[in-house]
């Protein structure tokens, strides 16, 4: 990555559906390809840590080896890995083993490092030192630090001060090791923008890069602002729901209960009852920390099929113009496999190639097309339907026929066009099935349809069990050329299985409709023949 050029990163995160290391060298080449330049990895229990026995499926953890070729081949293509060790919150994959759990703030949901334990922070510590070590070309480290929601929930830690003099104290510490090994640390900025302080940040400035994330915003203004947690302003109140403004629920704090100095801070930056987009960048560009705007490719929020590519590609542009207006360093594309080590895998990374090229051309690069062969305004166009149909449209059949015809005129990747496909067709029938449940549900109660109506309903739900069992054939022997583990069988029974699990219930109740309702009118038409 040359000294001049802004970072175009993206993000992979390892914690969810694993591809074989043979795709590797295509995996980089391909990011290369999309003028992508650094690659921010959330290794998790993959990386090889030593002393440390941290993994769930031992089967996708990374060797040294594969270490060592992935590195090499991401220098090949001139692309920079910056390591991600969590180091405050997100080690759900660490404080899920009772042998680590009692490190963690909080028992009930084992997330947060607690920052009295001496051991715990040494585990953290020894973790860090290995992550550095293992990348010893890159010249930034990402320490986490986000979400780090049970930090001083405990009276042990309460002692030690506030949040922020907590989470300030402890960063000083992680610099400190960063520094000692000539690497400059990054962290994700929504803590000290939850707990913002005017002022208390000059320790720190000049010595770590701030990456600042929102996924939510699009265009130039928001209703939103994230300073004290997410705000919005109490003008909202008088308007009508029309789905336009902000997500204003029970217990919404509101900017007007800011502190006197931080509603100073922000004065500069309103425009109107909403804010400049993106205004984070601004305000941390002023008090004199480099940033790097936090955007993404693929969002925990969109599950396992597809994801929403317009608002995926406002955000982007978004953030380009926030990185260009305050001279930011750049993007990072987050990539989240899952929302935590706990939750469902989301789709996979083939889907977010259109994205990472949107990433590239917010920042002036030039990718190369993905798909040669098809002209880019047609991919653009199917893309933005695609976007469309995940929100409200119900067109996805006729896309999927559309991508079909398409694909004898593409030249390239052509196993990420086939992903798209199947996807595109996946989602036609999770609504299919979710139909099928539907007229079940919203019968409960009623017992007036014929014989005939709820044969009609069983013949439906036992043509969706047969297209869904169809669907995880194609699935199976399309996805698994390129991923495997526990985390890749866990995502196929995220697909089908509570699908077809609903479907047999719906059979049952099916069945039992229909039985009573050949009693009820065999017994009508018995009474009306004796009148």
């Amino acid at each position: 990555m040359a000294n001049d050029s802004p970072i175009v990163g993206v993000h992979l995160d390892l914690k969810g559906v694993m591809f074989k290391p043979s795709y590797i060298p295509q995996l980089l080449a391909d990011l290369a390809s999309q003028k992508v330049n650094c690659v921010l990895v959330e290794y998790e229990d993959i990386f090889p840590f030593e002393q440390w026995n941290l993994a769930y499926d031992a089967s996708v953890v990374w060797s040294r080896k594969t270490l060592a070729i992935f590195l090499a081949e991401a220098a090949r293509h001139g692309i920079e890995v910056i390591p991600l060790q969590q180091c405050l919150g997100h080690l759900e994959y660490v404080y899920r083993w009772e042998r680590y759990a009692g490190y963690s703030e909080g028992r009930d949901y084992p997330a947060t490092l607690s920052l009295a334990s001496k051991k715990g922070k040494a585990q953290i510590l020894d973790m860090l030192r290995q992550m550095i070590e293992g990348h010893p070309d890159s010249k930034y480290v990402h320490l986490g630090m986000d979400e780090a929601r049970q930090l001083c929930t405990t009276k042990a830690v309460q002692k030690l001060g506030d949040r922020l003099t907590v989470f300030l104290a402890w960063l000083e510490e992680l610099i400190e090791v960063c520094e000692s090994y000539g690497k400059t640390p990054i962290i994700w900025s929504d803590m000290l923008e939850d707990h913002y302080k005017a002022g208390a940040f000059k320790s720190v400035a000049d010595r770590v890069v701030f990456c600042s994330w929102d996924y939510g915003t699009r265009g130039e203004t928001t209703p939103m602002s994230r300073y004290g947690g997410w705000r919005t302003r109490k003008a909202w109140l008088d308007e009508p729901e029309t789905g336009d403004g902000p997500p204003i629920g029970a217990g919404m704090p509101f900017v007007e209960d800011l502190p006197a100095a931080t509603k100073k801070m922000l004065k500069p930056y309103e425009r109107g009852r909403e804010f400049l987009a993106m205004h984070q960048a601004d305000v941390w560009a002023k008090e004199g920390v480099k940033v790097i705007g936090g955007t993404l490719v693929r969002a925990s929020a969109h599950l396992s099929i597809l994801p929403d590519y317009n608002l995926i590609h406002d955000n982007i542009h978004s953030w380009g113009r926030a990185m260009s207006r305050t001279a930011g360093l750049g993007l990072i594309a987050t990539s989240w496999a899952r929302g935590t080590t706990f939750g469902p895998p989301n789709f996979m990374i083939d889907l977010t190639w259109p994205s990472i090229a949107e990433t590239a051309k917010a920042l002036g690069a030039k990718p190369k097309p993905f798909w040669p062969g098809v002209p880019a305004a047609k991919i653009d166009l199917i893309i933005r339907k695609l976007g469309r149909c995940k929100v409200d449209w119900r067109l996805e059949s006729t896309i999927a026929d559309e991508l079909d015809a398409l694909r004898p005129k593409v030249k390239d990747h052509l196993y990420e066009w086939d992903s798209l496909t199947l996807m595109t067709r996946m989602l036609s029938l999770k609504r299919q099935a979710e139909f099928v449940v539907l007229e079940v549900d919203h019968f409960q109660s009623n017992t007036r349809p014929t014989v005939v109506e709820w044969q009609r309903r069983l013949n439906d739900q036992a043509r969706t069990l047969r297209d869904l069992e169809k669907m995880r054939r194609q699935v199976n022997r399309h996805f698994s050329k390129r991923y495997h583990g526990d985390a890749y069988e866990e995502w196929l029974r995220d697909l089908f299985d509570l699908h077809v699990q609903r479907i047999e219930q719906c059979q049952i109740i099916c069945r039992q409709k229909q039985a009573a309702a050949r009693k009820k009118y065999a017994a009508k038409k018995q009474s009306s023949a004796k009148k």
